[in-house]
């Protein structure tokens, strides 16, 4: 998408301007790879106790990142453009119980087609900076007087490392059915890939179906989706060390994990496949989190159902699912002409990727 370098060149030449208006932002990264407008990392002063999440929610309000879908609040030494640094606070500062925060019904992008609605969707802040040390999760003489202890596992107090699974854990999830690859990104965060029967084709997408009449075959086809997806959550989940697993991502294996460039195309996928309010699965306790992003099957959601007085299943989600859009692919000739003209104008020419010339 153009408006991922566009987001990367805006972001540095206009932070001293965000600074100014607002004062707790040190520094900010949009990747390129999430169109931009699918995650902030954002490097915020840290005062007082959940000053972070404070910033991160002023920066909604400034333009265009009000459409930010996922926001990361870090520390202020934090490289925000490191983003195998942003793996490792995920896994060593990220309390799923009190770390994640979902923000309903808020304005989105219109390029976010994994939104229930056009301009409308959830939004999700993750706190991964270092307890204050006024913080009540933090404990200690810290606390101002008169405020109790929150009580907080001792990683997230920094007391000792964060807890993880091990090579042995990652294999037997790699062995069990309807897996296509697993990797850990980190002890704590596991990526694993499944093959979706009847999924949107990039070349073509998949329009969803307006008439009740005939929505039998995309709504069976989301359903399975969904039942895919939870039963490999449940499986992994009741494995033996599983409470030491709280990040799990799913996705489509035409992201094939052990590849070059695998990790750029990855990131695009966790967050451009991914709706907020219908994509985040905790477990009971909310200790663990899988996160859906596979390319989603469009549904009229179980409210529309129930109108046209239609079965409704467990599986069928609560809010509805779009269309899925096909990739753009452009016209051979009018590549020849750029290319040419780059040539002219004295600049190398270049081979287009698969992506933008055919699939």
């Amino acid at each position: 998408m153009e408006d991922g370098y566009l987001g990367e060149a805006i972001t540095d030449a206009f932070l001293p301007i965000l600074n100014f208006q607002h004062r707790d932002v040190v520094d900010m990264f949009v990747p390129l790879q999430t169109g931009f407008h699918n995650l902030a990392i954002v490097a915020s002063k840290q005062r007082y106790p959940r000053q972070a999440r404070k910033t991160c929610l002023g920066l909604l309000g400034a333009g265009q990142l009000m459409f930010t879908k996922i926001s990361v609040a870090v520390d202020p030494s934090h490289p925000v453009k490191d983003l195998n640094a942003l793996l490792d606070v995920l896994h060593e500062k990220v309390d799923p119980r009190s770390d994640l925060v979902t923000i309903p019904g808020m304005v989105a992008d219109t390029l976010d087609t994994s939104s229930p609605w056009e301009n409308v969707h959830d939004k999700l802040l993750i706190d991964a900076t270092t307890l204050a040390s006024a913080d009540p999760r933090k404990g200690g003489v810290g606390l101002p007087r008169g405020t109790g202890f929150d009580e907080s596992p001792d990683w997230r107090r920094g007391q000792v490392e964060a807890p993880g699974v091990s090579v042995d854990f990652c294999a037997k999830v790699r062995a069990m059915d309807g897996v296509t690859e697993a990797v850990l990104m980190r002890p704590s965060i596991m990526v694993i890939t499944t093959k979706i029967d009847d999924t949107p084709s990039p070349g073509s997408g998949m329009q969803a179906i307006l008439d009740p009449a005939s929505w039998t075959l995309q709504v069976e086809a989301s359903r399975a989706q969904r039942k895919r997806i939870f039963q490999l959550m449940n499986s992994i989940w009741e494995l033996e060390k599983s409470d030491e697993l709280r990040w799990l991502f799913i996705t489509d294996d035409d992201v094939k994990l052990h590849s070059a460039g695998a990790k750029q195309k990855l990131l695009w996928q966790l967050t451009v496949r991914f709706d907020v309010g219908r994509d985040l699965h905790f477990d009971s306790d909310r200790s663990r989190v899988c996160w859906d992003a596979t390319t989603p099957i469009p549904h009229p959601g179980r409210k529309a159902l129930m109108s046209a007085g239609q079965e409704i299943s467990a599986l069928d989600p609560i809010i509805p699912i779009r269309s899925w859009p096909a990739i753009t692919i452009h016209d051979q000739e009018t590549l020849a002409k750029v290319t040419n003209m780059a040539g002219y104008d004295g600049y190398e020419q270049r081979t287009w990727q698969p992506n933008v010339s055919g699939w």
